[in-house]
């Protein structure tokens, strides 16, 4: 690395990445495990295990590969050109998503469907090859001091557009029928990730002073066997995301049960989705606070704290009659979760990890937690089989479980 390169080019770096970020978050809103999809894909089938399978669709694409990315890229002295690589896949992969919507529509609801988990695999997966790249790209260009504040205004202007969007996702809901309406909605959210993945191209990644071999993938895992059993702090961070991130088992729920129990209409997806982008920036303002101070540790235990909260609320509306606006107020702890748990186990990530070895520590904690990307089906099977009931009391006992093991971490 030259002399004060992170320096020289902080502030491009930090532009990029910032601009990377909203577009993206501004692109979640538009593809929302927790509101849009599960509506969409109730559009076309009946079976909850597929709603709630889509809802981590995305989820199961960016952790599966990357202990397998991690051993390709860490002989390498730069990985933006694995990003910009599969940029072209992910794009084209959700360019035929949109197309399909458009094309295929209500004429053909079975083949849509499977046209839909396909295509949205693809450009998952896509995310799942360049997030290991991402990782590193942010561990060399941005100082560790202003990693909160990196990640803060990425998801907090993020987050401020993606609550706008909710608001207009509500009118495209009400104006325009199926399929039009969520044709409209993934070509905005198309326009969102060309406009991110295109912002990242600007950073000035420095190259590694030092690189390890190239090994192969049985090596890579071994040695990733090693760090699991070596590193408390790695291992404990392991079960901390594992825990908080169970919240997922009835993420895609709360909108169908809100359809289906509490009679609410459809079009207040997008008031609900608002709320979710609130919670999600304002807490982010707390997260990077905390984060750039290093207390990674504490927003974790709280995170693992407000993951009680949701289900706790929907017993609420199980027992008594409340207003149905207050039910909105779900989404907005689920946004900051979904924030909290993404801030505080990126950054205490990159604390323990040691820089020529990141790719590895990134890419075996994601692959490890690859298997909880099927929570939300396992909660559509729970319905399915016994009552929304049961589930949200699973829910609410693992968030407990997520508090006691938090409070574990070291600082």
């Amino acid at each position: 690395m030259e002399p004060n390169f992170q320096e020289r080019y902080f502030k491009r770096n930090f532009a990029s990445g910032v601009i990377n970020g909203i577009f993206f978050n501004l692109a979640l809103a538009f593809i929302s495990g927790s509101t849009i999809l599960p509506l969409f894909v109730s559009q076309l089938t009946g079976s909850d295990v597929l709603i709630g399978l889509s809802s981590t669709l995305e989820t199961i694409g960016w952790l599966s590969p990357q202990l397998f990315v991690a051993g390709m890229t860490l002989y390498q002295k730069k990985q933006l050109p694995l990003y910009i690589k599969t940029a072209y896949f992910r794009v084209l992969a959700f360019l035929g998503l949109v197309l399909s919507v458009f094309f295929l529509g209500a004429k053909n609801p079975s083949l849509l469907l499977v046209l839909f988990f396909f295509f949205f695999a693809v450009y998952s997966l896509g995310g799942g090859f360049s997030g290991v790249a991402f990782m590193d790209i942010v561990g060399k260009t941005i100082p560790f001091n202003k990693r909160g504040s990196f990640f803060g205004m990425r998801m907090f202007f993020g987050g401020a557009l993606a609550a706008l969007a909710g608001i207009l996702v509500k009118q495209i809901l009400e104006h325009y029928q199926f399929p039009n309406n969520f044709g409209i909605i993934f070509s905005l959210a198309f326009c969102s990730i060309l406009l991110g993945i295109s912002s990242l191209l600007a950073v000035k990644e420095p190259p590694l002073t030092e690189t390890k071999s190239r090994k192969s993938l049985k090596e890579n895992l071994l040695q990733g066997i090693e760090i699991f059993k070596q590193h408390r702090e790695f291992r404990l961070l392991y079960f901390v995301q594992i825990v908080i991130g169970a919240y997922v088992l009835g993420l895609p729920f709360y909108v169908i049960y809100a359809e289906r129990l509490l009679k609410i209409p459809p079009e207040l997806v997008g008031i609900f989705l608002t709320s979710q982008m609130i919670g999600f920036v304002l807490s982010n303002l707390f997260w990077g606070y905390l984060s750039n101070r290093g207390k990674n540790r504490e927003i974790l235990l709280i995170t693992a704290i407000i993951s009680s909260f949701p289900p706790l609320i929907l017993f609420a509306y199980h027992f008594f009659m409340l207003p149905i606006f207050l039910y909105s107020s779900i989404f907005f702890f689920l946004g900051a979760i979904n924030s909290g748990l993404n801030i505080g186990y990126m950054n205490y990530l990159l604390e323990i990890a040691p820089e020529p070895e990141r790719p590895i520590y990134v890419g075996l904690l994601h692959t490890l937690t690859a298997p909880t990307i099927f929570l939300s089906a396992v909660g559509g099977i729970i319905i399915q089989v016994s009552s929304f009931t049961f589930l949200y009391i699973l829910v609410l006992l693992i968030s407990f479980g997520a508090i006691f093991i938090s409070s574990k971490l070291k600082r």
